[in-house]
């Protein structure tokens, strides 16, 4: 198991997110977005989950990045551009 963190363009992300996540009773937190790292609404969620597992909880056009930590740095696992973005 390892440890994934979302983030998110919107708040509305976050909340579709962690309503799918209780319904599968999935082991998960939301917090505030760790101060090295950016992103669009303030608000991540931490997945714990199987390497590979956490790209099925991806929300498109909600979901912004993915991310683990390997020790104390940050490595970004897949970024998604926003809708907004990808209609312009």
């Amino acid at each position: 198991m390892k440890e994934f963190l979302f983030l998110f363009h919107s708040t509305v992300g976050v909340i579709q997110t962690r309503k799918a996540l209780q319904a599968a009773g999935m082991t998960f937190r939301v917090s505030d977005i760790p101060r090295d790292l950016r992103g669009g609404c303030g608000l991540c969620i931490w997945l714990t989950c199987l390497p590979g597992e956490e790209i099925q909880w991806v929300i498109p056009g909600q979901t912004e990045a993915i991310y683990c930590q390997q020790g104390s740095d940050w490595q970004c696992v897949v970024h998604y551009a926003s809708e907004a973005s990808t209609r312009q």
